[in-house]
């Protein structure tokens, strides 16, 4: 890709993407890039519609009820 070509997409994807980072245990990214190659799809268009589906309320994810950890580390809380 060419100076020029970058300059656009990064300008777009500025303009027009909101970007944040998904951690899943170590292995799970593999799997769910197969479950989403199965279905035709990009690991990326895979999780969104799966997000989307879930808030249209097409799907439900079952809530879990967590009771509170003493933290042991001290990393912060989202990535233990």
């Amino acid at each position: 890709m060419n100076n020029g070509s970058q300059k656009a997409k990064d300008k777009y994807l500025k303009e027009k993407v909101d970007t944040f980072v998904l951690r899943v245990p170590k292995g799970e990214k593999e799997l769910i890039q197969s479950k989403a190659a199965s279905v035709g799809k990009s690991l990326n268009a895979y999780i969104v519609d799966l997000i989307r589906s879930d808030m249209n309320g097409k799907i439900s994810v079952k809530e879990e009820t967590k009771t509170p950890t003493v933290r042991k580390s001290s990393l912060p809380s989202f990535l233990d």
